[in-house]
């Protein structure tokens, strides 16, 4: 265990040497592609179960929260292609000033890389460092992040420089206790091979390590392929294949082979005219060779329901899953649905829920998330934000042989509220000089390039 928690302090370390030595390499000249920004959020929480366990402790949390953010945009390009993250947060407690840490630390980054006009990469890489409470913070389910990108469907490559979304089971981390250290990257690519064929592969590898009397570390490894064909105008059929490997801390391994048949439906993507619904649907089968759960049905379904100031978002997601160190191999069934609503110029609102039903060899248990957040900007370099979150956990008998559970129900409620200032720091120096509010763009995309219908003559 002690050489896993060392692998993570190097993997930090090596990554900051590295982000130097891209730096020193990049010439003078190509500098004037990059911005860096540099933010700080000071934020006050009310939680009434800090430690998320039956035996409740409630407190009052100041936060402070400071974040570099790296941008790079090719010459004549707008939106980044690089974006890099780098977020420790400093927490202290009004009732129980030994719990004031440094401990939670995140960091994420995402590259978007076009080969050529039909070749595109995305490499991503999400860390995060929970301490030994259950905070919401900015990194809870409905904290600021709730603005964050919506769940999409199989066939939708990532947002340009964006983060690759990880497993539904990372949603775990706010529910189990301990402290913990994850980490998750991805590599995706994308070929068109023919104005109505395209093919995708990604490989994803993640860890989650834990501390203290739990130990251990889960790993998992995908690799997968997908073939689409957009078949008319507003529909993609697609067939995929993944392989995940998945060791679990406590010896439970498992070899999964989805197998998935599909098809995207796409109505308008002009919103100024229209409201665009969107409906990503998959169905097919995971066998899994190891321990747990031997056959599943492996379903996905997106809906999306976009307007011009805003944004709905639900589905399912059932298959075979990790199940983050609680147990091994899950056969795993989540629902979740989102909405951003831009009320104003300045203020945005969002909301978000998640029920999942986990059933693993050794404990089935139902998990519930939710989350009411609002964001007014005052100007370019100053906003606030006050969110709402509730967990809660139902644990069968099984819990008990597990020190990540505990028997029966388990809720927290939290209050967060915060304010952010910005600064520029290049290639301009001072306050930051823009900011909008959340973005609204389509959650289900093409991979192929969108034809302009053409009037009849």
């Amino acid at each position: 265990m002690g050489c896993t928690r060392n692998h993570s302090r190097i993997w930090a370390e090596w990554s900051i040497v590295a982000e130097i030595v891209l730096c020193l390499l990049i010439p003078a000249e190509s500098w004037a592609a990059f911005a860096t920004q540099f933010s700080m959020t000071t934020g006050e929480e009310y939680n009434d179960n800090i430690f998320f366990s039956k035996s409740r402790e409630h407190d009052f949390i100041t936060f402070f929260v400071p974040t570099l953010t790296l941008l790079y945009a090719p010459e004549g390009q707008v939106a980044p292609t690089l974006t890099a993250n780098f977020s420790p947060s400093y927490q202290i407690y009004a009732r129980h000033s030994d719990l004031n840490n440094f401990d939670n630390v995140s960091a994420n980054a995402g590259y978007t890389y076009q080969y050529s006009p039909r070749l595109n990469f995305n490499l991503s890489d999400s860390f995060q460092r929970l301490g030994s409470t259950r905070t919401s913070g900015l990194g809870g389910f409905g904290g600021l992040g709730g603005f964050g990108q919506f769940p999409t469907g199989p066939t939708s490559p990532p947002p340009v420089g964006g983060v690759a979304t990880p497993s539904s089971s990372q949603h775990l981390n706010d529910l189990t206790q301990g402290t913990q250290t994850s980490n998750f990257v991805s590599l995706q690519g994308s070929y068109l091979y023919r104005p109505d064929i395209s093919f995708t592969g990604a490989v994803t590898n993640g860890f989650t390590s834990f501390a203290g009397s739990a130990g251990g570390t889960d790993v998992f490894t995908s690799i997968g392929a997908r073939g689409i064909y957009n078949w008319r105008q507003e529909h993609n059929l697609h067939a995929g294949y993944t392989i995940s490997i998945n060791n679990s801390r406590n010896g439970d391994n498992g070899v999964i082979h989805n197998f998935d048949l599909g098809d995207d439906y796409f109505t308008n993507y002009n919103i100024q005219l229209t409201p665009t619904l969107s409906l990503a649907a998959s169905t097919g089968l995971s066998l899994n060779t190891g321990d747990g759960p031997r056959v599943a049905n492996n379903t996905s379904i997106t809906i999306t329901k976009l307007w011009e100031t805003a944004q709905l978002n639900g589905g399912l997601r059932k298959g075979l899953t990790p199940s983050l160190g609680v147990s091994g191999i899950s056969d795993t069934t989540s629902f979740f649905t989102n909405f951003n609503w831009r009320l104003t110029e300045k203020l945005s609102t969002y909301s978000s829920a998640n029920l999942s039903f986990f059933d693993t060899k050794d404990v089935n248990f139902k998990t519930f998330q939710a989350g009411l957040g609002f964001q007014y900007l005052f100007t370019t370099w100053l906003s606030s934000a006050l969110s709402y979150n509730f967990n809660w956990i139902d644990s069968g008998s099984g819990a008990n042989s597990t020190d990540l559970l505990q028997k029966g129900v388990v809720k927290s409620n939290s209050v967060f509220i915060s304010i952010t200032t910005r600064f520029d720091l290049w290639p301009n120096t001072g306050l930051a000089r823009s900011i909008s509010s959340s973005a609204l763009s389509p959650v289900l995309t093409t991979p192929f390039p969108i034809r302009v219908p053409q009037p009849s003559p």
